[in-house]
């Protein structure tokens, strides 16, 4: 006589088990797990991992990659200050208080200059040489420049 119902669909162990039962895979790459009456349990998260030598380790103990389809959700740790007030919590005080840094709007407010830095210079005329044609136009001056230039060469 043939079995009856919908034959079983292959599954392949993973080292992960969910409350010391073990997580299989499926053919279809998702993950199924058995009760302990035999049911099959969809949608199992990986609580224990199971090392090489057999031992039964605590997945946050442990440095396991766990599959996401299968990871446990991330528990939050309790605030040392639970029950004490914190700053400012209503109008946003937390959220400006945590939030990045954003630039302003509008245009760059030009840079403040140090009153230190607009002194004269404390070395007095000297520390510059002086520029041989001091006092005279600079740049070239038309057609005699060039003409003075060229009877040069």
């Amino acid at each position: 006589m043939a079995p009856r119902g919908r034959p079983a669909v292959p599954k392949a162990p993973t080292k992960f088990l969910n409350s010391k039962d073990a997580i299989y895979m499926t053919a279809d790459g998702k993950y199924i797990a058995k009760s302990a009456k035999g049911a099959t349990v969809y949608g199992p998260k990986a609580r224990f991992v199971k090392s090489p030598g057999g031992t039964e380790r605590n997945v946050k103990n442990s440095s396991a990659r766990v599959p996401t389809a299968i990871r446990a959700k991330a528990v939050r740790k309790v605030r040392s200050n639970k029950y004490k007030a914190r700053p400012n919590v209503q109008g946003m005080g937390l959220a400006k208080m945590f939030a990045s840094p954003k630039r302003p709007v509008g245009r760059p407010r030009k840079m403040r200059v140090s009153p230190m830095f607009n002194l004269p210079n404390p070395m007095g005329v000297g520390m510059r040489r002086v520029r041989k044609n001091k006092g005279m136009k600079r740049g070239p001056r038309g057609l005699r420049m060039l003409a003075n230039t060229i009877a040069k060469m």
